[in-house]
């Protein structure tokens, strides 16, 4: 069985689904990072603003945006991006997926 959805309706659920991913979550500023503000959801780092310019985004948060839209890499990047813009007013910032070095830092955070 096929569905047809319009434009609205795709984009809606789109940010349904990144605000039920993303909220609620508590900011977290360190001295040991002083460039970076890192998103806390359920005791995990799941992103990290660094330098006002860059969003990172945990590899399993951008798996889920991915596989649950079927999107590519730019395009995934593209709806981050957006919502961003359109909760935070952060359209400015370059959503990358978590580096691989960000695991032992991000553990850190927590601790």
């Amino acid at each position: 069985m096929k569905y047809i959805i319009t434009e609205s309706q795709y984009n809606n659920t789109i940010d349904k689904f990144m605000t039920y991913l993303f909220e609620p979550h508590e900011e977290i500023k360190t001295k040991k990072f002083p460039d970076s503000i890192f998103w806390v959801k359920e005791g995990s780092v799941i992103s990290e603003i660094k330098n006002s310019e860059y969003f990172f985004v945990s590899h399993k948060f951008w798996d889920n945006i991915s596989n649950m839209l079927s999107l590519e890499y730019d395009e995934t990047q593209q709806v981050i991006k957006d919502w961003l813009e359109e909760h935070y007013k952060l359209g400015g910032l370059t959503p990358r997926l978590q580096p691989f070095q960000a695991n032992r830092r991000w553990k850190n955070i927590t601790n």
